[in-house]
């Protein structure tokens, strides 16, 4: 199994909506954003992403971070091995 990991750097202070007269900061300037593969495509595509807190929303969009973003590619493999135990005359009984 192969997944990407995409650290974006705010460039634009990313704002929460609560609902009352004054937004929250909710990423500064130089913070990371790890943020799947749909996520960066939807992200590339120039939409904009809503994400929900308990206090209330914040969007972004592609523009609110630096251009040039980091990528990692993650493999994860599953398998088994044998130990190479032999069988003794007690483990047979």
């Amino acid at each position: 199994m192969t997944h990407k990991e995409f650290k974006l750097v705010v460039k634009n202070e990313i704002l929460e909506d609560a609902g009352y007269e004054r937004k929250a900061v909710h990423y500064r300037v130089g913070d990371v954003v790890t943020v799947d593969e749909v996520t960066f495509d939807t992200l590339q595509s120039g939409a904009f992403i809503q994400r929900y807190t308990q206090e209330g929303t914040f969007a972004f969009n592609k523009y609110d971070f630096e251009n040039e973003v980091a990528v990692t590619t993650i493999t994860v493999e599953y398998s088994t091995r044998k130990l190479g135990q032999r069988k003794t005359k007690q483990q047979e009984q």
